[in-house]
């Protein structure tokens, strides 16, 4: 999933408190110095190294702004998103409002996202899912879902892995 180009960029949208950009830090220091990684979030975060921090709403008209100048021309290769909305405590409320949240993501990467980029995306099963897969179809080569052996059994918690946008 990473990108492997020099100047290829990735972002992190709902960042906070940081876990995925750090692993990204990390296994990108020293490869590509060209490569640049972008973490978003509404929360405060802490500096990381070799990650630029944006603390706003991605999708709002200033905050783009500031990306299209940190990414310089460069291609964004990786999307990623962590985010989850306030939870309510009833599923359904829940997994539509984070469905909500995955539309605003695939808006970003449709904007953002480089042809043959990848994205990362987290929702709840119960929501709009399956509308949202077939948009996700339609943009990337391959979509595939998974469940990460870290995310209890009984959360309705998954990722849609998309490869290769077209």
């Amino acid at each position: 999933l990473l990108p492997q180009a020099a100047d290829t960029c990735v972002v992190d949208c709902g960042a906070a408190p940081g876990g995925w950009s750090q692993v990204l830090a990390r296994r990108m220091a020293g490869k590509n110095t060209g490569q640049r990684i972008i973490a978003i979030d509404l929360l405060a975060m802490r500096p990381i190294e070799g990650v630029q921090i944006l603390e706003g709403d991605f999708m709002e008209a200033s905050m783009k702004q500031q990306i299209v100048e940190i990414v310089a021309g460069r291609r964004v290769g990786l999307v990623l998103s962590d985010m989850a909305p306030s939870f309510t405590g009833h599923r359904s409320v829940d997994a539509l409002r984070t469905t909500a949240l995955c539309e605003d993501v695939v808006d970003f990467a449709e904007e953002f996202l480089s042809p043959g980029g990848n994205m990362v995306l987290k929702y709840f099963m119960g929501g709009d899912e399956h509308e949202l897969r077939q948009r996700l179809q339609h943009m990337f080569a391959q979509v595939k879902i998974d469940k990460p052996n870290a995310s209890r059994k009984q959360s309705a918690e998954n990722y849609f892995v998309c490869l290769r946008k077209e």
